[in-house]
């Protein structure tokens, strides 16, 4: 995967960015929405390691139902997002199997359904961004 490193502010070296991307590609939409909710909370994951804090974290964190203030969860929200993320991989295998058959595509947008309702998509966006937002497409 391509790694590019840059500094957000050229007048100072010691702040660095490195941007891992990658295209992906699938052979269904379906598939394609699965492959960027799983992307997006990897995300939250790496932002809740390096920005704790941020204002947009924070915004993605309280659409999970699980991480809102007051829910009842004991787990830390690293475990909550990695579970969620092992689930997101497991559906990913079965609903690559569901699409792999075009008349199947009803079931595969059932499955992807359901899926979303159980893990919210947080649409945890960088600052700046200038692509939409990934919710538009879900």
């Amino acid at each position: 995967m391509p790694i590019r490193k840059f500094s957000p502010m050229p007048l100072d070296s010691n702040i660095n960015i490195f941007q891992v991307y990658e295209d992906i590609e699938v052979y269904d939409g379906h598939l394609a929405l699965l492959v960027d909710h799983l992307l997006n909370h990897i995300k939250v994951l790496v932002a809740i390691a390096h920005l704790p804090g941020g204002k947009n974290l924070m915004n993605a964190l309280k659409r999970h139902p699980l991480l809102m203030e007051g829910a009842n969860d004991a787990r830390s929200p690293e475990r909550i997002l990695m579970a969620d993320c092992i689930r997101l991989l497991d559906s990913l295998v079965e609903l690559a199997r569901i699409s792999a058959y075009p008349e199947n595509s009803k079931l595969a947008a059932k499955e992807l359904e359901e899926l979303q309702m159980t893990i919210p998509f947080l649409d945890y966006r960088y600052e700046d961004d200038p692509f939409p937002s990934d919710s538009e497409r879900e």
